[in-house]
């Protein structure tokens, strides 16, 4: 007897007497005449179910084998086909071809869900209230060959990325049959699965894999709550549950045994959903005891679906500006493994065990939100619905030319909690060429950075000098940042890198675009680039995978040189009052160099970045015919030419001496223009 997933052979324990398996029959509703489906009977049941059910249930094929069958998956819901704020939850069976036990488990969920929705409250609750899938047989060559590999001779579950042995989250090189795997679950969001295995008679949950390749307990952070769901299924299951080789019939991976390029390692870490292998069976039993292990597992099956329901904080992140959904990242502080959003929906479900916990909130292009002490319990997630803001000035944006008559007013959008600081400048496109060695020993202000842990300045390591700015000290699956704003024009900087090489890496962007990927001993390396004018956010970081580490673990930059703003700011307004979104402005003379920006302010978050629009616009100041920003007697001959000529339409001097905006310069404008320059007051 061979073993699916790895450890010593178990001893069965039948607790349920043959005898009873005409009772079981009737009670449990399986076939009379129990037997294991052959590859087109699975096909066709699949079909049927479909077929029998099109509101709650859809049949798809997610990939074909190599020998050009498909994998089939089912998905139960009650609006089938239409993304919902419900926890998506997978069943996968058979990825090694002759563990068949688990296929005709999943052939019976799918038969029990189906015919009792409606009926039995319990079941109609699960089908209205998860989107399940599940995916009998992902192996079928193996099965129709009897062999555990799939026709190329390759063990599947030894096949997903692996932070270790493979780490590049791609389909690039993998078989086909788990390429179809990984796009399906790139193109969903699930957040709790299992696949069924036969070899021994337990739940294992990750960690597979540890750095060493030895038999240890190699806990994820959220080793709690995989305790808490592995046992919920085992705990169904007498002979799981009594089983003498695994204490509550459950196991640690990796302290069972080691194994690299398993599926539920690849979901946890690169996907975010929660996975456990589960072995149903010491060997596949006759057919004739398939209703025995149905009796033994439906209730298992139910109760470890249930848990995506029950366990954790669930709820939508959504713009705050217009409700729309968002792909967005929620964090658990002190726990060093994130989840995502469906950004179809915005829906998250980070499954935890109970207890209270502080919750973070990021999405590109909107202010991160920290939601402190968050309750848990066991019983029912917990409700958090969080939308994402982002400061935006609205106007003066750009472009435009405005009139000091005599306020301008500021507007930007923001969220309803914070207070914001608004500033203007004369000069907004103002710059200067900076060199920056880091030998002050302190972050320039300019500068911004975090993740798990801020960059700082070092000494000893340089390229120049005796400073440079290194990466913080993370641990795996985590990264730490340095960002700063620049204007276009050479941007320059050395690089240097000490890490585990083609595991943690340093990565360097424009404005979301990576322009260096580095990794292992990199020597000091000089990188340029020229960048086009307006600003440009330049961010350095340093990003660590799953396991491992290597030489430093670090990365340094030094003499960076980039042409930095140099513009003078003023407050309007140093904070405004909570939820204010609009401040009017009375300019003091004319310019068409003028510019604005924004930050928000909360007492938890402090300040947001600075929003300052999309350029530079005109301020016109009435009666500045000659549009040199100040009103004096020399604009006297200036407006009479105008007088006599007028002006073009657009230009800073029709906007400065029609006074009373009818299109023309004419008398009209006279007894104005002379108002304002002798002190009258401005129309």
């Amino acid at each position: 007897m061979h073993r699916s997933h790895g450890g010593n052979p178990t001893r069965f324990v039948n607790v349920t007497p043959l005898i009873a398996l005409a009772i079981l029959t009737l009670s449990t509703g399986t076939r009379a005449n129990a037997q294991y489906h052959t590859w087109p009977q699975i096909e066709a049941a699949l079909a049927q179910a479909a077929a029998d059910h099109p509101s709650i249930c859809q049949r798809i094929s997610v990939g074909q084998s190599t020998q050009g069958r498909n994998l089939w998956a089912v998905c139960i819901t009650d609006n089938v086909g239409v993304e919902e704020d419900e926890p998506e939850f997978r069943y996968i069976s058979s990825i090694h071809g002759n563990e068949t036990i688990g296929v005709e488990m999943c052939l019976l969920l799918i038969d029990y869900l189906t015919d009792n929705y409606g009926a039995d409250p319990r079941v109609t609750n699960l089908v209205d209230s998860v989107e399940i899938w599940i995916m009998p047989l992902m192996n079928p060559d193996g099965f129709v060959a009897g062999t555990r590999y799939n026709a190329r001779g390759v063990d599947l579950n030894r096949n997903f990325p692996c932070p270790y042995t493979s780490p590049n989250n791609t389909t690039d090189g993998r078989e086909v049959e788990t390429a179809a795997v990984m796009n399906w679950a790139f193109g969903r969001a699930f957040t709790l699965s299992a696949n069924f295995h036969s070899g021994a008679l337990v739940v294992n949950f990750p960690f597979d894999a540890n750095a060493t390749g030895q038999p240890v307990y190699t806990p994820t952070p959220d080793d709690a709550m995989f305790v808490y769901i592995s046992e919920q299924y085992s705990v169904h299951n007498p002979p799981m549950w009594n089983n003498p080789a695994f204490p509550h019939g459950v196991t640690n991976g990796a302290d069972w045994y080691v194994i690299y390029g398993g599926l539920q390692d690849w979901s946890y870490v690169y996907n975010g959903c929660n996975d456990v292998t589960i072995e149903l069976a010491n060997n596949t039993p006759p057919a004739a005891q398939i209703p025995v292990w149905w009796s033994n597992n439906r209730e298992s099956m139910l109760a470890y679906i249930e848990t995506c329901l029950t366990v954790g904080v669930r709820g939508l992140v959504r713009d705050g500006h217009t409700g729309a959904p968002l792909a967005a990242t929620v964090r658990v502080a002190g726990r060093a493994h994130d989840v995502f959003t469906d950004p179809d929906v915005g829906d998250y479900h980070r499954m935890i065990e109970d207890g209270v916990y502080d919750l973070s909130f990021e999405s590109p292009g909107r202010e991160s939100e920290t939601i402190r002490n968050v309750p848990v319990s066991i019983g029912e997630a917990t409700r958090l619905d969080v939308n994402l803001w982002r400061t935006e000035i609205v106007s003066p944006n750009g472009g435009e030319m405005l009139s000091r008559e005599p306020v301008v007013l500021i507007e930007w959008c923001g969220s309803p909690n914070a207070r914001f600081q608004v500033q203007y400048t004369p000069n907004v496109s103002a710059s200067f060429r900076r060199i920056d060695g880091f030998e002050s020993g302190v972050l320039d202000l300019g500068f911004s950075t975090g993740g798990a842990a801020a960059w700082s300045i070092v000494s000893g390591i340089a390229h120049g000098g005796t400073r440079s700015a290194r990466s913080g000290t993370i641990g795996h699956n985590r990264t730490s940042w340095l960002q700063r704003t620049v204007l276009g024009g050479p941007t320059s900087f050395w690089y240097r890198v000490s890490s585990e090489s083609n595991h943690d890496w340093f990565d360097f962007y424009v404005d979301g675009q990576r322009l260096v990927h580095a990794s292992g001993t990199v020597g000091w390396t000089f990188f340029s680039v020229s960048l086009p004018p307006g600003s440009h956010v330049l961010r350095w970081e340093y990003v660590k995978d799953a396991g491992g580490t290597s030489g430093s673990d670090a990365a340094w930059i030094d003499d960076l040189t980039t042409n930095e703003p140099a513009a003078a700011w003023s407050d309007v307004a140093a904070l405004t009052d909570v939820g204010v979104t609009s401040v009017a402005w009375t300019p003091t003379f004319g310019g068409a160099d003028f510019g604005v920006r924004v930050r928000s302010y909360r007492d938890d978050a402090g300040f947001g970045p600075w929003d300052a629009g999309d350029g530079p616009f005109t301020i016109c100041l009435f009666g500045d015919a000659d549009a040199d920003g100040q009103l004096t007697a020399a604009d006297v001959p200036t407006f009479v030419a105008l007088l006599l000529a007028d002006a073009p339409a657009g230009t800073m001097q029709r906007c400065a001496v029609d006074f009373n905006r009818d299109g023309v310069i004419d008398g009209d404008d006279v007894q104005a223009f002379v108002d304002a320059l002798w002190g009258g007051d401005l129309p």
